[in-house]
Parts: structure tokens; C-alpha cells; sequence
């Protein structure tokens, strides 16, 4: 859940959590990545209502649906392809390249528990310059870094997120 994963502080400055998701009457947000393409995301998100916190069957709820919506996800994805299967990124890694991680940092770690798979470092770290940036706009970020690693965890870079 969005509330557990980042501390309220950051979740107080931040202007889309403030501007969009408090603004929409959300209260939390949980939400899991079914399927990552080089053309599709699809996530699924579950919104809460201000003042009506989750119940404890939703997260294993969540859990147990995924599997079964990340099938019917490629499923959907390989109709659209003329019935080719898509290479599903969050599966299966190209010939070249390999799994990145985009971790948030500034003495407190907030880990990518995911990632995403790019052709090389070279990609990955364009991404996170991406991240960075994307944070920037959004403000409150200011002393953070986004820190790329590889699979093993080694660091590709490490790029400060200056607002």
C-alpha cells in the first residue's frame, strides 16, 4: 500500500499524492504491475475512500487475483499482437540486457521491488534520469537520488533529483 510504502512526511509534500489522489477522495492506493511489454503496462490499482481504510482481506485478496488477471493481461495483449505473443518483460529477459532496479534514496531506502528490463545499462540509466526528473516536477523530492542497479545490485548510477 501506497501509506506503508512511503512515509507520511514525503506523502504530505508531495503534490500528486496531495493534488490528485487525496483530491479524488482516495484514502490509499495498493495496486500490483500485471504485465510489462515493450509496448504495454497494465497495472492493476485499488483505490480507497478518505476515512475508510482497507480491510485485512484486501491485500490477500490482491494476491490471489494476480496471477489470474497477469493471464487474462498477456492473454489480451497477445489478441491485439494478430495472436503472436508478446515477450512479456516482467518474464522474460531479451537476448541482451538484463533487469534494472530504480531505488529511492536519501539515508532512508525505499527499494524497487520490480524493476524493468532494458537493453542495456546505458537504457536503464536513461530511465531513471527519466524517474528523476519526473519526480522533480512533482516537488518535495529535493536531497533524494534515484540509484539504478543491476540484477546482482551493483550500482549503474546514481542521479540526484534536484527540484
Amino acid at each position: 500500500m501506497l501509506s506503508k510504502s512511503l512515509p507520511e512526511a514525503i506523502l504530505r509534500r508531495s503534490e500528486w499524492y496531495n493534488e490528485f489522489v487525496l483530491s479524488c477522495g482516495v484514502r490509499d492506493i495498493l495496486g500490483t504491475l500485471l504485465t510489462d511489454t515493450a509496448s504495454h503496462a497494465i497495472i492493476l490499482g485499488v483505490h480507497q475512500r478518505i476515512g475508510r481504510p482497507f480491510s485485512q482481506d484486501v491485500e490477500p485478496l490482491v494476491a490471489t487475483i494476480t496471477e489470474p488477471l497477469r493471464y487474462a493481461a498477456r492473454c489480451y495483449l497477445d489478441r491485439l499482437n494478430a495472436g503472436q505473443p508478446l515477450s512479456d518483460l516482467q518474464t522474460r529477459k531479451p537476448a541482451e540486457g538484463g533487469r534494472f532496479f530504480f531505488h529511492i534514496e536519501n539515508g532512508t531506502n525505499y527499494p524497487d521491488q520490480s524493476g524493468g528490463v532494458f537493453l542495456s545499462p546505458r537504457h536503464a540509466a536513461e530511465r531513471g534520469l527519466t524517474i528523476a526528473r519526473e519526480l522533480a516536477r512533482d516537488g518535495g523530492w529535493s536531497g533524494y537520488s534515484v540509484v539504478v542497479t543491476d540484477e546482482r545490485g551493483r550500482t549503474i548510477t546514481r542521479i540526484p533529483i534536484e527540484s
